[in-house]
């Protein structure tokens, strides 16, 4: 066992774990664009969690081919969750903090939109979207 070491790979897989958070984003956004956190499409949120999975898989057994990581180690799989946890306490409350503001804006734009198309049927004129 290669115990000078340890402490490397465990620091490659905080990392690993911590971009593997940002790659959940990615699959979170497309849910959130089919508006599957509203329980509507559970076949393509099923879909989406399979594929997070599967590019994990290909992410952290790349990452061990290319360090030459030793056999299993639990401490490896103790630095992907660290590193996850500390995307989801560091980063991942900055992008839900945007993605919150830019969901409110389009939201009022969608109903300003939605307003405006309401007052001109009523007056009998054409909606111009421009």
């Amino acid at each position: 066992m290669d115990t000078k070491h340890q402490f490397y790979y465990f620091c490659i897989c905080v990392a690993v774990g911590f971009f593997s958070g940002i790659a959940y984003e990615v699959f979170s956004l497309i849910r959130a664009v089919f508006g599957c956190p509203r329980g509507k499409c559970r076949v393509l949120g099923i879909g989406l969690d399979i594929a997070f999975f599967v590019v994990l898989l290909l992410i952290t057994t790349t990452t061990a081919f290319v360090f030459r990581f030793p056999a299993f180690r639990v401490y490896m799989w103790a630095g992907y969750a660290v590193g996850l946890i500390l995307y989801s306490k560091s980063l991942h409350r900055m992008v839900a903090f945007f993605q919150n503001i830019c969901y409110n804006r389009i939201a009022k734009r969608i109903e300003k939109t939605k307003t405006r198309r309401k007052t001109l049927k009523k007056e009998g004129r054409e909606y111009d979207a421009g």
